[in-house]
């Protein structure tokens, strides 16, 4: 009997009139062995993903931290909410940026959370963040393997006002990914447009020809109407196991096509929202950009959407191999979201932040933060879900998830709150919290992603040596 020898890149994608959509990995993707070698001897790597997904205002300290460090067993209240795949996360104590220390308030921690670096003190004209953040770097080296070197994603527009009690632009609270110094990367905000980006108008040849009233963004079609036909043809063609991970996989970008034609229709069909109220929106806008909230108002519930999109969009881009590189900030700094949505939460969440040791309002703040925790650790599950090959898409990924700050009521840039999910690529010992020695650069963690990722990078802005206690 002949042995199956057909195969097809990693690269193919499912093609129709102006639209293609990249696969997940499947089994007739792994590379042919030569003479006959034995596939476990000749493993095919799989590549390694890193995303940072930020939360601004930081949490409340008594509910993050386990108690000791080693095995994770019992988990503090906020972090509890990573209990069904504790397995697969590191939680790191005793990291710092220091050279955040200088400046007061909020900004200054988020432009330098992934650059380690000191900005330059500015009301907007010299915008300076100190350095190239990790993601960018390895989005220099990766992104010649994939579609897009990387994604930046956030629920909100930049904040550009000035904080008179700072002295400085809210547009370093609003960056977390730097191209250079002294470039943001601009930051998706339309879970439709930054779905378009990564999945339409990858049209091949076929990108000069008149695009049809699909790949529109305000058209309800779906991406994959377009590629149907070609579907069915590879399905035809797939083994029993393949046409399960296609299906599920189709399965996974329609749902989210689908949530994010329910938000479209309501933008797009205004006439149920009182026009008098449409007409009050600009000015109430400016008045509270005006008192630092800036932004703009979404409905609470609409928020906690629009996040879990962004979070799926993540995970299809990196499913896909379509990017692996990516940022999410659930917020700007000084964020003044609204979390009623929340049972037993009133207020913002800059408000609650700034808690005074009030026991009602630190109660509120570690809601919020377990919210925050909860809808990373629910990606953590989906991605734990995904195979790939032996493995699955956590293993083969490095999600960073924390803040710039500790504390919010003291702005506190010590023992930053982080935690990691995946191994990337089995490559990091997790299931435990690491007690580092106190002020460590949080810049050792951000060298060793980037080793992981393949970089070599003898030292990256304030590092003092690699942080070895990630390999166990």
């Amino acid at each position: 009997m002949s042995t199956r020898s057909w195969h097809i890149s990693r690269r193919t994608m499912l093609r129709g009139l102006g639209a293609a959509v990249a696969l997940p990995l499947l089994d007739v993707m792994e590379a042919p062995t030569l003479f006959g070698a034995d596939p476990k001897v000749v493993p095919r790597k799989q590549p390694v993903r890193f995303a940072a997904l930020y939360m601004p205002n930081g949490v409340n300290p008594h509910h993050w931290s386990p108690a000791m460090p080693g095995p994770l067993s019992e988990l503090p209240s906020i972090t509890a909410a990573f209990e069904k795949v504790k397995s697969e996360i590191t939680l790191i104590s005793g990291l710092c940026n220091k050279g955040s220390f200088p400046l007061d308030g909020h900004y200054a921690k988020v432009a330098v959370w992934l650059s380690g670096t000191s900005i330059t003190k500015t009301t907007g004209a010299d915008l300076n963040s100190g350095g190239i953040s990790a993601d960018q770097l390895a989005a220099q080296f990766l992104g010649q393997y994939t579609r897009l070197p990387s994604i930046e994603l956030s629920t909100h527009n930049p904040t550009n006002f000035v904080d008179n009690n700072v002295k400085l632009t809210a547009l370093y609270g609003s960056h977390i990914s730097w191209s250079t110094p002294t470039t943001p990367q601009t930051r998706e905000t339309d879970p439709k447009a930054a779905f378009d980006r990564l999945f339409r108008g990858q049209g091949g040849a076929d990108a000069g020809a008149a695009r049809p009233k699909a790949l529109n963004p305000w058209d309800d079609s779906s991406v994959l109407d377009f590629v149907l036909d070609d579907s069915a043809g590879l399905k035809g063609r797939l083994g029993v196991n393949d046409q399960r991970k296609l299906d599920e996989y189709l399965t996974s970008v329609r749902d989210v096509e689908r949530r994010i034609q329910a938000e479209i229709k309501h933008v797009k069909e205004p006439h149920r929202v009182d026009p008098a109220a449409l007409r009050a929106l600009p000015e109430l806008g400016e008045r509270v950009r005006k008192v630092g909230g800036g932004g703009r108002f979404d409905n609470p519930q609409a928020y906690a959407e629009r996040v879990r999109m962004m979070l799926d969009i993540i995970l299809l881009a990196f499913w896909t191999d379509s990017t692996r590189i990516a940022t999410f900030m659930f917020g700007n700094e000084v964020s003044g979201q609204n979390f009623s949505f929340i049972e037993g939460v009133k207020g913002g969440h800059h408000d609650m932040s700034h808690h005074e040791n009030n026991a009602d309002k630190l109660e509120q703040y570690r809601k919020i933060g377990l919210w925050h925790a909860q809808q990373v650790a629910g990606l953590f599950e989906r991605m734990k879900a995904i195979k790939e090959g032996k493995d699955t898409l956590l293993d083969n990924s490095m999600v960073l998830f924390g803040s710039g700050i500790r504390d919010g009521n003291a702005h506190d840039p010590h023992n930053l709150p982080i935690v990691i999910g995946g191994s990337g690529g089995k490559t990091i010992a997790t299931g435990r919290h690491i007690v580092c020695k106190n002020e460590t650069p949080m810049c050792n963690l951000l060298g060793d992603i980037l080793a992981r990722m393949g970089l070599q990078v003898d030292k990256f802005a304030d590092s003092t040596g690699p942080l070895k206690e990630l390999a166990g």
